[in-house]
């Protein structure tokens, strides 16, 4: 195992070379040569040498067994749910001649050949490293597509992006969630240091009595209900705060159960995430369309930014469209770290 184990890392170490040379001048990996290290790598299961007779398909033009499909298998089987390019590459032209090279590279560094155990090894190895640069070069990287339509309710907007989020496999809405009300109380309250945080990140790590903290009030963002916030009303009512429960729309009523069941119905409020955002956003704006367009515009911005400070998974990010980036500017990342920093320090002042 130990000698598999060099080999394996002997050939990590030429492919890594390979894939990051293949970066562009502004860091970006087209996924054409994520998917050539996925393929090379199942083909590497089965033969070695990877000759042209082995990596080309039987009428030459393609790499063989690459498609759509395989791709997505080899990622499920490495614990990744997400969709990636359906073609998988095969019908790029320049795909072929990528795969050739890395097969030569491997052929070069084994001369001597490979036994079943050292290629199963190599391949298993392989497999692992380019899942990962799909995941960070490509998935990490994308944003969420929404239809962010200013002329709709903005409570209707906020619902969108919800259910985007509730769609993906990974089941992010919770974060999703905080950091849309995050950035709506940013922006309402702008002297104030709402805190900018890890979702799920304790309550007691942060000194806060609920994932947001104004005043005597505590508000917990929650896109399930369940009976552990009775516990965190009641703590938050024996400390002398009033509990805010923020829940998706079709959520309300059960969460307005839950609390009257306790006899607690007079001393919580449960308010939709969706009106809770939307109406203060469209209230900052005066019920004016072109401020609340305008008022829209800064929310994504906001939200956006909150998710590039906190969040590692940067693909919880929404795709801005054209006319939010007229209203905002372009992407800064210098001011947005002033932001936070100004923020934080008329808070302290």
């Amino acid at each position: 195992m130990t000698d598999n184990l060099s080999l394996a890392d002997r050939a990590l170490a030429a492919a890594m070379a390979w894939y990051e040379s293949k970066r562009s001048r502004k860091g970006s990996v087209n996924t054409n040569i994520m998917c050539v290290g996925v393929a090379i790598a199942e083909l590497l299961k089965n033969d070695f040498p990877l000759t042209d007779d082995i990596v080309k398909s039987e009428k030459k033009s393609q790499v063989r067994g690459l498609s759509g499909g395989m791709i997505s298998r080899v990622l499920k089987e490495h614990g990744e749910e997400q969709e990636f390019t359906s073609e998988g590459g095969r019908t790029s032209r320049g795909i072929l001649p990528a795969a050739q090279e890395l097969a030569n590279i491997l052929n070069k560094l084994f001369p001597s050949g490979l036994t079943k155990n050292e290629r199963a090894t190599i391949a298993n190895m392989l497999e692992g490293y380019f899942v990962r640069r799909i995941q960070q070069d490509y998935f990490a990287k994308q944003r969420m597509k929404v239809d962010i339509d200013p002329n709709k309710p903005v409570s209707g907007i906020v619902a969108d992006i919800l259910r985007t989020a509730r769609s993906r496999s990974d089941k992010p809405a919770g974060i999703v969630a905080q950091h849309l009300v995050g950035a709506k109380l940013e922006l309402r309250f702008p002297g104030l240091d709402i805190g900018r945080d890890k979702v799920n990140a304790a309550d007691q790590q942060t000194n806060r009595q609920g994932d947001f903290q104004l005043g005597n009030t505590a508000f917990h963002v929650t896109m399930s209900p369940m009976q552990k916030l009775i516990a965190r009303a009641q703590e938050n009512i024996r400390e002398g705060f009033r509990p805010i429960m923020l829940v998706p729309y079709d959520k309300v009523q059960f969460a307005v159960g839950l609390f009257d069941s306790e006899g607690l119905g007079n001393r919580v409020g449960v308010q939709s995430i969706e009106s809770f955002v939307g109406t203060n956003v469209e209230e900052m704006g005066a019920f004016s369309a072109t401020d609340i367009r305008e008022g829209v515009a800064w929310f994504i911005r906001r939200y956006n930014e909150r998710i590039y400070h906190c969040e590692t998974d940067k693909s919880l990010m929404v795709e801005e469209p054209d006319w939010v980036i007229q209203i905002v500017g372009e992407w800064d990342i210098t001011e947005t770290v002033y932001a936070v920093v100004s923020t934080s320090e008329s808070a302290d002042s």
